[in-house]
């Protein structure tokens, strides 16, 4: 078994991040041991060669919630092809095995508990943490899963220095979810004739309802478009219902509606899943997350186990415990709703850390990783552009084996504007094995 030495300073941190990083992403057990003597932390194998990682963050830092602990300087090794938050770019063979600059436990405890977002005061209109407030935004590094390159790193060490264990393999996954703003456009016949009056405000007007006239039912209404096209793949799409509510609560639809009950069900008879989308006041409203919780498990045959969080408002460490003590299994809010990327520096399902705490808890954070308004409506590419950033994305999860989570509204399908977006859903959760 791999042995790593490091000093006992925020050893709940360190075991967490080297969980992440040795288990989660590599599939290797290790033991830990402290040494107070260590500058940094040192992996040692079964055949007694050692690489060592320098620690520059947690080895005389108990208290890191302040913003003046923050990275000040990122820098993109040559010498690892990694991302450096903390440390320094150096790298040299030693007697007993390779010594690395980069403080790669601190640079993917950054990423991975988010601390930097409970740090970090700004919030936008919906009192999200603005991607544009990150250091990965500003650094220029959101794109690339960096801790499943440090994760990368480790395993090239070790078998550079004689590593027999096999890695257990990482198969690549799709994961399409859809968050279940609004089952239906109309809803009463009513509602049909607002949407046309609706298109006499567009550039195009009698396009638009030329094109809505040739609408046979509710535009909405695309779940088993949705469900052929991940079944073609060999996937299973999750969707996430809003549970009862106020009217005056947003994104409203009744739960109990004939419309929405048979649609639940005819997703669970095809096998795909149920979650949870909490509505946006509960964000704020824990009586009314648990509530809104309760009746989607009332409609819902089998367990609700994951979701996400309406319009990705998220406070860390505070949603995470909230989901967790609801029973909940999995997250997948941690993406940006501005720009698609990898919030977390991951691209796989990982147990989350509570800051405030200071333990690990239960639950699993999936991170978003695409979304389909980010490049549509908050960037406004162009079709072609948003599909060569998507695959782009893609093919850095394939390449380390990862969860390739994309979220795409039922109602981002059958309208004029969304039409033409199709082809970049279809396209990116293509299975090509």
């Amino acid at each position: 078994m791999l042995l790593i030495e490091c000093t006992s300073v925020c050893w709940a941190e360190k075991a967490w991040t080297l969980e992440v990083l040795l288990e989660t992403c590599l599939g290797v057990p290790f033991r830990m041991q402290a040494n107070e003597g260590l500058d940094g932390y040192r992996f040692t194998l079964p055949n007694g060669k050692t690489f060592t990682f320098e620690d520059h963050f947690f080895k005389n830092n108990n208290h890191y919630l302040e913003t003046h602990f923050l990275p000040k300087v990122v820098f993109f090794s040559k010498k690892t092809d990694t991302v450096g938050l903390y440390g320094r770019d150096h790298l040299e063979s030693t007697p007993e095995g390779l010594y690395c600059g980069i403080d790669l436990v601190a640079s993917a405890f950054f990423m991975l508990s988010r601390w930097e977002e409970f740090v970090v005061t700004e919030r936008d209109a919906h009192g999200r943490f603005p991607a544009n407030a990150s250091i990965a935004v500003k650094y220029g590094f959101l794109n690339r899963p960096v801790v499943d390159e440090y994760a990368s790193l480790i395993r090239h060490f070790l078998l550079q220095l004689g590593w027999n264990e096999p890695f257990p393999a990482k198969t690549f996954t799709v994961v399409p979810t859809h968050d279940v703003d609004h089952p239906l456009l109309w809803w009463k016949p009513m509602d049909r004739l607002r949407t046309l009056a609706g298109s006499f405000r567009r550039e195009h007007p009698l396009e638009e309802i030329r094109w809505w006239f040739r609408q046979s039912h509710d535009p909405y209404d695309s779940f088993d478009e949705l469900m052929d096209l991940s079944e073609k793949n060999g996937w299973a799409s999750r969707f996430n219902f809003m549970g009862l509510r106020p009217k005056s609560s947003d994104a409203w639809y009744p739960l109990d509606h004939p419309f929405v009950t048979s649609l639940i069900k005819r997703i669970r008879e095809r096998g795909h899943f149920i979650g949870f989308h909490p509505s946006y006041e509960a964000f704020e409203d824990e009586n009314l997350f648990k509530n809104e919780l309760q009746s989607i498990r009332d409609v819902s045959d089998e367990a609700v186990f994951t979701g996400r969080q309406h319009y990705l408002r998220f406070a860390v460490p505070e949603t995470w415990n909230r989901w967790q003590n609801a029973g909940m299994q999995t997250d997948s809010s941690m993406g940006y709703a501005e720009i698609p990327g990898f919030r977390c520096g991951i691209c796989r399902s990982f147990p989350v850390f509570d800051v405030l705490k200071r333990k690990r808890l239960d639950l699993l954070e999936q991170p978003l990783l695409f979304m389909d308004v980010s490049l549509a409506l908050y960037q406004k590419t162009s079709v072609k552009e948003a599909l060569k950033q998507a695959m782009a994305l893609r093919a850095n999860v394939e390449k380390h084996g990862g969860e390739w989570v994309v979220l795409w509204h039922n109602s981002s399908w059958n309208t004029p504007f969304w039409e033409p977006w199709k082809a970049v859903y279809k396209e990116i959760i293509k299975n090509t094995t």
